[in-house]
């Protein structure tokens, strides 16, 4: 193997192992963001103004939640 070769397994081993773990911080959000979406959209489906609602009350949960853990991370510093 060359040293350019080298060199460019070990650069994409190293993206790889970072995209790992961003992709493994990142799958829960990304799945909970996906759920309430799906369950706005269900309500919407069966009252429309019902779809706003349900979505503005699960944002107002999560940046109660967000903030909490927000708050509490500031108190760990």
């Amino acid at each position: 193997m060359t040293p350019a070769l080298a060199a460019a397994v070990a650069t994409t081993r190293a993206a790889l192992a970072a995209a790992s773990l961003l992709a493994r911080d990142w799958t829960p959000d990304t799945l909970l963001m996906a759920g309430a979406g799906c369950v706005s959209y269900g309500a919407w489906l069966i009252y429309p103004p019902a779809g706003f609602i349900v979505g503005g009350l699960l944002l107002l949960v999560g940046g109660y939640l967000g903030a909490g853990k927000a708050a509490a991370g500031d108190k760990e510093v």
